[in-house]
C-alpha cells in the first residue's frame, strides 16, 4: 500500500509538471520587472493624486503587461478600453504620417512648406524659407504662444482659421537657427497633410497610421470623442484634482489632442520599435524609423529633438538609448518610452494634468522605463514655484480685499476732520494707480513673463489663472473704491467753512483787565 502511494504520488506530481511547466528566466525577470513598475506607479501615482492611471509594457512582437487603477473622471473604473486624450504624443504620430508622404515622394523633407501650402505665412511675408523638416525637429522659429492652438469652438475650416491666425506671429529667429519647442509646427504639419494627400487630415491619418497599426480606438475628431464617451479628466486647484470637462480642438489631432486606449498607443509603440510595421503591416520604412528616433536638434547638452520624439542618453549607463515623448490635453497626461537597443517600452496614461505637475508627471513615464531596462527611477520633487506662487498671489489678494473693506468702513463712518485737500488728492490718486499697478501685472505682465496669455494659464493651471484673475479684478476694485472715497472727501472738503480771522475779546464781549467795557452800538431807528 505504501508503494503504491508513493508511485501514485510521484505520477501525479509528474503530470502536474508536465501540464505547468516551471517558469523560465526570462520569464521571472518580467513578472519582476511588471512588479516594480506596478508598485512604482500605484506609489508615485498617489503622491501626484492622480485619480486613474493605464499603463502597457511592449516589445516589437506584443503588449507584455496592461496594468490600470482608479476611476475616470465620470466615476467607472479605469479599464484597458477607456478612453485619454495623449496630448502632444500626437506628434509623433503625425511625423509617421508626414515621412510616410516623404516616403511616396509626395513631398520632400526639406522642401519649402510654402511650396505645398501656399497659404502658409508668418508676419511680414516671414516663414517662406521653413522647411518640412525644420516643422519635424522643432527649428522653424515659430514661438509656442501663437494663438492659434487650443480652440475650441467649432470652426468650418479650422486649418484655414489656424493658419490666418499664424500670419500675424513674428518668428523669433531664422529657420534652422536652434531648437524651439511650439505646437504650431505640428498644427502646420497636419494642415500640409491634409494639402499633400487631398483628404481631411484626421481621414488620412486613419488611413495611412492608424488602422494599418490597429489602432481602432484612437480619437482624431471631437465627434469621435463624444462617440467614445471620453470622460472626464482632471486639472489641480490647491494640489487636489478637480474635474476638467473634456474639450477638444478641431485641429488637435495633428499635434496634442489626438487620443484613444492604452491599448492603442500600445500598439503605436511597438511599430516603432519593429521598424515601422505592426502584424504585416508597414506603415514606415525602417530608415525613416531610425531617422525620425535621431536626436539632430540640440535641446539642452544632454537632449536631442529627432522628428517628432525626443532623444537622449539617460540610460546609456543600461545599455540603450531612450526615445520618447510625453504630453498634456486639459486633464490628461501621456507617455511614450521606447528603449530600442533593448526592444522594450512602456506607455502611461493618466487622468489628470497640471503645469506645475508636469515634471512629477513625466518621471512617471520615465521612472517606469528605467525601471523596465533594470535600473532604479530616479525621484523628482514637485514643483516648489507652485505652492509659492498660490501663496504669494493669495497673499496680495486677501491684501487686496482688506483695503477694499477699509474704503468701505471710511465711506460709511467718515472721520469727522478730513485731511487738507492736497492729502486727499495726493493718497487717492497713489491708491487708484497702485490698483491700476496691480491689475495689469497680474492680467498683463505677469502672462507675457511666461510666454503665455492669461486664458492659456487657466487651461493649464486653473487655480494660479483664476487667482491671477481675482488679483487683477481686486486691483480695479481698489482703484475705483479709492477714486469714490477721494471724491467724497473732497466734496465733504467744499461743504467745510474756513476758519475767518483770530476772534478778539471785544468781539466776544469779553473785558480785558483794567478797561471799560466798550461802548454798545445805539439802537437803529424803530427799534423801540
Amino acid at each position: 500500500m505504501r508503494i503504491r502511494t508513493l508511485v501514485a504520488a510521484a505520477l501525479a506530481a509528474g503530470l502536474a509538471l508536465g501540464a505547468a511547466p516551471p517558469t523560465t528566466h526570462r520569464e521571472q525577470v518580467q513578472e519582476r520587472e511588471q512588479e516594480e513598475i506596478d508598485a512604482f506607479l500605484r506609489e508615485r501615482t498617489a503622491a501626484s493624486r492622480t485619480p486613474g492611471v493605464a499603463y502597457a509594457i511592449v516589445t516589437p512582437d506584443a503588449i507584455e503587461h496592461v496594468g490600470v487603477r482608479g476611476r475616470t473622471g465620470d466615476g467607472d473604473p479605469v479599464t484597458a478600453t477607456t478612453p485619454f486624450l495623449w496630448g502632444s504624443v500626437a506628434k509623433p504620430v503625425t511625423a509617421t504620417a508626414v515621412l510616410a508622404l516623404a516616403e511616396e515622394g509626395a513631398l520632400d523633407l526639406d522642401e519649402p512648406v510654402r511650396a505645398r501650402l501656399p497659404e502658409f505665412t508668418l508676419a511680414d511675408g516671414a516663414g517662406a524659407d521653413i522647411t518640412v523638416r525644420q516643422l519635424l525637429d522643432q527649428t522653424s522659429g515659430i514661438p509656442e504662444a501663437t494663438g492659434a492652438t487650443d480652440h475650441f469652438e467649432r470652426r468650418d475650416d479650422p486649418y484655414g482659421a489656424a493658419l490666418a491666425e499664424l500670419a500675424d506671429v513674428t518668428p523669433l529667429f531664422p529657420p534652422g537657427e536652434r531648437f524651439t519647442y511650439s505646437s504650431a509646427n505640428y498644427l502646420v504639419l497636419g494642415a500640409l497633410v491634409q494639402a499633400v494627400s487631398g483628404q481631411p487630415f484626421d481621414t488620412h491619418l486613419r488611413e495611412r497610421v492608424l488602422d494599418p497599426l490597429d489602432m481602432t480606438g484612437a480619437l482624431t475628431t471631437p465627434e469621435e470623442a463624444r462617440a467614445a464617451a471620453l470622460p472626464a479628466g482632471h486639472g489641480y486647484v490647491f494640489g487636489r484634482p478637480v474635474d476638467v470637462a473634456p474639450r477638444y480642438d478641431q485641429t488637435g489631432a495633428s499635434y496634442g489632442y489626438l487620443g484613444g486606449t492604452v491599448e492603442d498607443l500600445a500598439h503605436f509603440a511597438m511599430a516603432q520599435l519593429n521598424g515601422g510595421s505592426l502584424g504585416g503591416e508597414q506603415v514606415l520604412d525602417p530608415d525613416s524609423v531610425a531617422a525620425a528616433q535621431t536626436g539632430t536638434a540640440r535641446i539642452t547638452d544632454t537632449l536631442r529633438y529627432g522628428l517628432g520624439w525626443r532623444v537622449d542618453e539617460r540610460n546609456a549607463d543600461l545599455g540603450t538609448r531612450t526615445v520618447w515623448h510625453t504630453g498634456a490635453a486639459p486633464g490628461y497626461f501621456a507617455g511614450v518610452v521606447l528603449l530600442p537597443e533593448l526592444d522594450r517600452g512602456v506607455v502611461v496614461l493618466e487622468n489628470a494634468y497640471g503645469y506645475f505637475q508636469d515634471a512629477e508627471l513625466v518621471g512617471h513615464a520615465l521612472g517606469a522605463a528605467r525601471i523596465l531596462a533594470g535600473g532604479r527611477p530616479d525621484a523628482v520633487a514637485g514643483d516648489p514655484a507652485y505652492p509659492a506662487a498660490l501663496a504669494v498671489l493669495t497673499a496680495v489678494l486677501l491684501g487686496a480685499a482688506a483695503v477694499v473693506l477699509r474704503s468701505g468702513y471710511r465711506l460709511a463712518r467718515p472721520k469727522a476732520a478730513p485731511p487738507g485737500r492736497a492729502r486727499v488728492v495726493a493718497g487717492t490718486a497713489g491708491w487708484a494707480l497702485g490698483g491700476l499697478a496691480l491689475a495689469g501685472l497680474a492680467a498683463l505682465a505677469v502672462p507675457r513673463w511666461l510666454g503665455v496669455d492669461l486664458r492659456t494659464i487657466r487651461l493649464w493651471a486653473p487655480d494660479v489663472g483664476w487667482l491671477l484673475v481675482a488679483v487683477a479684478l481686486a486691483g480695479l476694485t481698489v482703484a475705483a473704491t479709492r477714486l469714490l472715497v477721494g471724491a467724497v472727501r473732497l466734496r465733504r472738503l467744499r461743504g467745510t467753512p474756513r476758519p475767518g480771522p483770530a476772534v478778539t475779546g471785544a468781539a466776544t464781549g469779553a473785558v480785558t483787565p483794567g478797561t471799560a467795557p466798550a461802548a454798545r452800538p445805539s439802537a437803529s431807528p424803530g427799534s423801540g
